[in-house]
């Protein structure tokens, strides 16, 4: 099975809990292609834009050993399914998942959108996207051959470079589904009524980037 990091823009909002709802209808998209069988925050990836992140040191990922039951012995020996736990730096009597499917959802896993604007931000090697997900469509980053040939340096791929401006430009719609917002005309100082023909202008809200962040995205195939 072929992992691989898609990008996808959620609103601020968004948290491990609630992930789910924001990714649906962007995901969407990606499966109408039929180029991935499922996804999920994180799943094999997570953690992948945060180099100090490791799964199995999060406290979160440490269960009670199943074999021992948390007790450390099984019939007077040393438990050897969680004998590694004090020297890997775990609660003795704790196991972590071998599973990514198995392990916490990680909050490091929803970026904010400023942070990859950053002129500084840079991917850790390998860790780059290989699509960008919003409601306005997928953009493929062309970064697929590189990261399978681990000559992924992390730059921010210039296709990707391209939907930024065009997000902060306005030249691109991450969410068509609101509506834009509605300005009325006035008539000597009198607002028009809200129905009156001809009259009602609609404008385009401004882009704001501290409005959105971006989910990492484990894409399976």
């Amino acid at each position: 099975m072929a992992h691989q990091i898609f990008a996808v823009l959620v609103r601020a909002g968004a948290t491990v809990a609630s992930i789910d709802a924001h990714l649906v209808k962007p995901m969407r998209l990606v499966s109408r292609e039929h180029r991935i069988d499922g996804y999920r925050l994180g799943g094999q990836v997570t953690g992948a834009w945060d180099r100090s992140y490791d799964p199995a040191a999060d406290p979160n990922n440490w269960h009670t050993c199943d074999a021992c039951h948390g007790t450390t012995q099984i019939d007077g020996t040393t438990c050897l399914m969680c004998a590694d736990a004090a020297q890997a730096g775990r609660r003795p009597g704790t196991v972590v998942p071998w599973s990514y499917t198995d392990w916490a959802r990680y909050p490091g896993d929803i970026v904010a959108l400023p942070r990859l604007l950053h002129p500084g931000w840079r991917f850790p090697p390998g860790r780059t996207p290989v699509a960008w997900v919003d409601l306005a469509g997928v953009v493929w980053l062309d970064t697929e051959q590189a990261n399978f040939a681990g000559s992924d340096s992390g730059d921010v791929p210039p296709r990707l470079r391209t939907v930024f401006r065009d997000l902060l430009n306005g030249r691109r719609n991450p969410d068509p589904t609101v509506l834009p917002a509605v300005r009325r005309p006035t008539v000597a100082g009198w607002p028009l009524p809200a129905r009156h023909p001809g009259r009602i202008q609609r404008e385009r809200s401004a882009f704001r980037a501290a409005d959105w962040s971006v989910a990492v995205v484990d894409a399976h195939s």
